[in-house]
């Protein structure tokens, strides 16, 4: 397999990834654990969670009020 030259930019990006003192144009978001994203929540917003179904996620045609209007979603942009 032929092995391509390496991306010149990204060369230079890595080169600096780490040693940079603040990094202001990462694209990756920090990870947490659930742990961690839940310690943040309150009471209410724990529950909600607890209780939020696992399954798959519902599409505009099979809920009754979007049957009824199309048009409008509950404040929600709808995709293009």
């Amino acid at each position: 397999m032929t092995r391509l030259p390496d991306f010149r930019l990204e060369t230079y990006f890595s080169w600096w990834e780490f040693a940079a003192r603040h990094h202001l144009t990462a694209s990756d978001a920090q990870a947490m654990t659930l742990s961690e994203l839940l310690a943040l929540a309150d009471d209410g917003d724990r529950a909600e969670f607890e209780n939020l179904p696992r399954g798959y996620t519902e599409t505009y045609a099979t809920r009754p009020c979007a049957r009824r209007s199309p048009g409008r979603t509950s404040g929600r942009t709808r995709p293009t």
